[in-house]
């Protein structure tokens, strides 16, 4: 068939810019979980320092 090429061609880069795609929306949702279990581990952290500052200043 004349043009096949050219199809392939073309299938191969969408399918590229899809793979492109999905790897991008996948890093977002990675990082925004990363980022809130951070700020939730902080919050942990500082929540322990003020438990253990009241324990030892009751001691």
């Amino acid at each position: 068939m004349p043009g096949s090429g050219r199809a392939e061609i073309y299938f191969i880069t969408s399918m590229m810019i899809l793979i492109l795609i999905i790897c991008a929306v996948a890093l977002y949702f990675f990082f925004k979980t990363y980022k809130k279990e951070m700020l939730e581990k902080e919050a942990r952290k500082q929540e322990r320092e003020i438990k253990k500052a009241a324990e030892t200043g009751q001691e």
